[in-house]
């Protein structure tokens, strides 16, 4: 019953099918697929290969039309023929556009206006082999001029879509010249180039795939980017919310967010942490007296040798002030060590040379106890140290005077 019911639909008739008109077609299909992607991505290149798509169709739509007149015939496969270069140069610039490069635009206008000259005049007073040969050679050369932009394009960024347009317009690049030998030798048959068409249209698939896989690179590779430099914005911030902008050293923010995470690091490990208060004596005097200017230079001097003189591991901290702390993995022995050498480096340090006597350090360090929840009590106690070592300056500045 089926077939019966099948039997009253008429079956379609022949039809001849021009294979330039079809690829014509493709590439108009190719241009308006990146004109989408054009708008999401809104780059000179992208429009370079619409228009070069575009030109493509121009010229094979008229090469395919069969003309009576052959004067007009042989100007319209010169115009075909012109098309076809024209595109072939776009997608070279937009080789040399990505991702926005700009383009000296002199040489390739004059270039454009010479071989319209050529392709459109030669027909009327030369063979039209000659045309045709002269149309295929430039092809070639501009195609494989593309396909090494396109490879040193990949080198550069390494897109797979950019190795993959070189790769096809290499192969269009040999197809054209071969062409030209085949039309000069006058060995050019319909079926060899139904075969050429034939592989031009699979080939330059694979380059309209490598367009949009190099357009779909570009993209994943600036968001990348724009990620990277968001990070790193980020990570700036973070800096400069817990660095102090004077002496660069930590602040007290920093020492909020680290002080539970360094008590369970040592308790875990079972290292000594140390605290170690450092403040300037006769801080105010030498502001009142030599000015601000100064007074920032010293802590600034004092910042810069507290970090040259602890290890990487532990940290220096603008407690505030004058006022400096520093977080050791060290004993309580060790850090009044410590703070003997941290007195002598002070004294000898350049920017210090010129202050007023009695211009020098009083430190004060405590261990912080394994079992202990914060360290409180060590601040405290170090702080409470660091004043008995200012007092114990002042009185030996008084017996010296006296």
């Amino acid at each position: 019953m089926a077939l019966d019911a099948l039997q009253g639909i008429p079956q379609p008739a022949a039809a001849l099918i021009e294979p330039r008109a079809f690829a014509s077609y493709g590439a108009v299909l190719a241009a308006a697929l990146l004109g989408v992607l054009y708008i999401y991505r809104g780059r000179a290149f992208i429009v370079y290969w619409i228009v070069g798509w575009l030109l493509l169709a121009g010229g094979l739509f008229f090469s395919s039309r069969p003309y009576v007149d052959p004067m007009a015939g042989g100007v319209m496969l010169g115009l075909a023929q012109l098309l076809g270069i024209w595109s072939s140069a776009l997608l070279l610039l937009a080789a040399q556009a990505f991702p926005e490069s700009p383009l000296r635009w002199t040489a390739t206008v004059k270039a454009a206006a010479a071989s319209a000259v050529w392709f459109l005049a030669a027909p009327l007073v030369l063979p039209l082999r000659i045309v045709l040969v002269s149309g295929a050679i430039a092809a070639g050369f501009l195609l494989a001029w593309a396909a090494l932009r396109y490879i040193q394009l990949f080198k550069r960024t390494r897109h797979a879509g950019s190795a993959l347009i070189g790769v096809g317009m290499g192969l269009l690049a040999m197809s054209s010249l071969a062409m030209a030998v085949l039309i000069l030798d006058d060995a050019l048959t319909a079926s060899l180039l139904n075969r050429a068409l034939a592989f031009s249209a699979v080939v330059n698939v694979f380059v309209a795939l490598g367009m949009h896989l190099l357009v779909f690179e570009d993209m994943t590779g600036e968001l990348r980017r724009s990620n990277h430099e968001l990070a790193a914005a980020n990570e700036e911030v973070r800096r400069l919310a817990i660095t102090d902008s004077l002496t660069g050293c930590y602040n007290r923010r920093f020492f909020d967010q680290i002080e539970r995470r360094e008590i369970q690091r040592h308790r875990r490990y079972g290292s000594p942490l140390t605290v170690m208060f450092v403040d300037v004596n006769r801080f105010k005097e030498l502001n009142d007296t030599l000015g601000h200017e100064t007074g920032d230079a010293v802590l600034r001097a004092i910042g810069a040798m507290l970090q040259r003189h602890v290890r990487g591991s532990d940290c220096v901290i603008r407690w505030g002030g004058d006022e400096f702390l520093l977080l050791l993995t060290c004993t309580f022995i060790q850090a009044q060590r410590k703070a003997a050498e941290l007195k002598a480096a002070f004294a000898a340090e350049p920017e210090t040379s010129g202050l007023p006597s009695g211009v020098g350090l009083s430190i004060g360090a405590a261990q912080a106890q394994i079992d202990d929840d914060s360290l409180n009590d060590a601040l405290r106690l170090a702080d409470e140290r660091m004043y008995d070592d200012k007092s114990a300056s002042r009185s030996l500045s008084v017996r010296s005077r006296t």
